[in-house]
This record gives structure tokens, C-alpha cells and sequence, in this order.
């Protein structure tokens, strides 16, 4: 009963492989989708573009839910009495709000429980990174006390750097002007991410053209690490997982990776951002 349990949301983008490895719990956060509500996990790649591309308005995201919490901290105190749950950026979402709420309702009934809640203040493999290393403390025999200041320890070096193919999406949605799909005229990707520990999306400047753009990225990564030490990459994709490979190639060709995973965005993140190739890194202390 003393092996501490990990919960992560979909947000995290953790590769299946790991998951089921690690045993990490994930919880999925939901979409609406001309006014049905899906889960994170209940659709295919394919499945979320058609219906994304065929939508009549904007799609909203709706965050995990106390009780969607409260279900999975029941389960797992069936077999432990120790839980570390890791949360998308409080700032981008209501999730973390909502397990902190399913907590408090958990520990009224089951006071002997111990679960921790902490915000990742990113997102994607960044936050996902935070989950693995959390998972494989425990499997080693690590408290939750000590698992806990592993998280804290990390979380000023996890980063995300994020070029996305075009603008119009974030116009459908609502997050941008209509003027701003002018730069899709002129070829020109924004480059996003989380790197200053705002718990915010930052704007990282604008390069021409896709290729460029990833080559960007990659360069950029090396002022958010220690590339003397060997370096964990996750690289993302959306549509397509071909961007994806020429992307690990340019990380592989560039850094000592100790491990290098490729990892789908969920339907919520795509949702928001449209086609996307993104890295998901950090070096080691």
C-alpha cells in the first residue's frame, strides 16, 4: 500500500508505451464539438480532423471535472495510499482547480489517504516529463514526500517550444484577429511556448516558411538547457506524424538525447492550435 500512484492529465501527452509501463493514470480533459462533448481519448486522429474541419463553429474544451478526479483517486485507493496527480498549467485550465476540489472531497472520506496535487505550470511533453519521472521515482521505492520535491526540482527545467502551421485556426476560434492570417499569405510560422515559468503560452517570434521554422526551434532549445549533459526530447505532432520525423532528425543530429519519444497533441490541444509540430525537452541536473 505505500507505492505512491501517478495521475496526469491528457494534456501531457505521455506516449502510450509509457503509460502502460510507468503506470501512470491519465484523465482526459473534453472538446465540444458543434455542441456534442467528446473526451480526449474517444477519438482518432482522423476522426477529430473531419469533424474539426467540418465544424459550423468554433470548438470549445471543457477541463477535467472534480468528479472525473474524485472517480480515478477512488480507484486508486484500492491499492494505495499515496497519489501525486500533475496538472495542466493552472493558468491555461480549470483542471488543476477541479483536482484540487476532488481531493478535498476524497480526503473527507478517506482522511488516511495522502494525495498531493501539484500544478505543472506547462503543458504538453513538458508537463508529460514531470508525469515519467514522477512514475519511475515510484517504481524505484521513492516516498511521495521525496517524489514530490522531484516534481518541484524539475519543473523550472521542463520546456515546450511549439511552430504552428498556420493562424486560422486560432482566427476560428476566437484567439486571434481576422487580420492575423495575413502571415499564412506570406508563409510565415509563429513560434510559441512555455519557457519563463508564467504557467502562460509565450510568444516566441515569427520565422518564414515550415522548414525554417523547425530548425528554429531546435536552435532555440539550447538556451533552456545544459547541452553539456544529456538532453530528453519529446516531439510533437498533430495531422500528420511526417513533420514529426524530419523534426527528430534535426533534435538527433543537433543534441546528445538520452531518450527522444514522438507523441501525438490530443484532440483539446489540436483543437486550439491546428497543425502543429512542437518539442517538449529538458537536460539533466
Amino acid at each position: 500500500m505505500s507505492k505512491v500512484s501517478i495521475v496526469a492529465d491528457t494534456v501531457s501527452c505521455v506516449p502510450e508505451n509509457l503509460r502502460k509501463e510507468l503506470n501512470i493514470k491519465i484523465v482526459p480533459v473534453g472538446l465540444v464539438i458543434d455542441g456534442k462533448r467528446y473526451k480526449d481519448t474517444e477519438l482518432t486522429n482522423d476522426e477529430f480532423w473531419k469533424l474539426f474541419n467540418a465544424a459550423k463553429a468554433p470548438v470549445t474544451t471543457t477541463a477535467v471535472t472534480p468528479a472525473d478526479f474524485a472517480a480515478v483517486f477512488e480507484e486508486l485507493a484500492q491499492s494505495t495510499d499515496s497519489i501525486l496527480c500533475l496538472t495542466v498549467s493552472a493558468k491555461l485550465s480549470a483542471t488543476h482547480q477541479a483536482a484540487v476540489k476532488a481531493k478535498e472531497a476524497i480526503l473527507e472520506e478517506k482522511p488516511n489517504l495522502h494525495i498531493e496535487v501539484i500544478d505543472s505550470t506547462t503543458a504538453a511533453g513538458a508537463q508529460g516529463f514531470l508525469a515519467i519521472e514522477a512514475a519511475r521515482a515510484a517504481q524505484a521505492g521513492k516516498s511521495l514526500a521525496e517524489i514530490v520535491q522531484l516534481v518541484k526540482n524539475m519543473i523550472p527545467r521542463v520546456k515546450f517550444l511549439t511552430t504552428m502551421d498556420t493562424l486560422k485556426y486560432l482566427v476560428r476560434s476566437g484567439r486571434a484577429p481576422k487580420t492575423a492570417v495575413l502571415g499564412d499569405m506570406m508563409n510565415v510560422k509563429p513560434i510559441i511556448g512555455m519557457v519563463s515559468g508564467t504557467g502562460l503560452v509565450e510568444s516566441m517570434g515569427r520565422v518564414r516558411g515550415k522548414q525554417k521554422a523547425m530548425e528554429k526551434i531546435v536552435d532555440m532549445a539550447k538556451e533552456y538547457m545544459d547541452t553539456s549533459k544529456p538532453v530528453h526530447v519529446m516531439v510533437h505532432y498533430t495531422d500528420g506524424i511526417g513533420p514529426a520525423e524530419e523534426l527528430k532528425k534535426l533534435v538527433t543530429a543537433r543534441y546528445n538525447c538520452k531518450e527522444l519519444y514522438i507523441s501525438p497533441y490530443t484532440p483539446v490541444m489540436a483543437s486550439q492550435t491546428g497543425p502543429v509540430v512542437a518539442i517538449s525537452f529538458y537536460s539533466e541536473s
